[in-house]
């Protein structure tokens, strides 16, 4: 079975290249619009690492990371933002992110990123 990777991401044009990028690569993608999409869709699908934008509408990336560390999720999770500066990424890492990007960044460094998380969990 294919690990599975969530795109939380509002931009719409974006979710679909990461999902054109990691089902290349065969990942199995599934897609939140938002923090809270994205909350409710793990509950019932859940996943081995999540993809998510810092600034959404509804709820945001940071929210969203609180939310799941609260409940004690292991899920992996890669911010990228647009936004980014020392102050963001400290406090993103604080929150429970596992990796930050900020962007502009070449897309096969996201990939790079999942496929290095997939190869240390095939390790132990």
């Amino acid at each position: 079975m294919a690990p599975v990777v969530m795109i939380v991401e509002d931009d719409a044009a974006t979710r679909r290249l990461y999902r054109f990028l990691l089902t290349n690569s065969g990942y199995t993608v599934i897609e939140a619009e938002d923090g809270q999409a994205a909350l409710e869709l793990y509950t019932s699908r859940p996943c081995d690492v999540i993809i998510t934008d810092m600034n959404m509408p509804r709820m945001g990336g940071i929210e969203m990371v609180r939310t799941l560390r609260q409940q004690n999720s292991p899920v992996y999770i890669i911010m990228v933002t647009a936004f980014g500066t020392p102050d963001t990424e400290k406090h993103a890492y604080r929150t429970g992110v596992n990796e930050y990007l900020t962007k502009p960044f070449d897309f096969e460094e996201l990939e790079r990123r999942v496929q290095e998380f997939f190869a240390r969990q095939n390790a132990q």
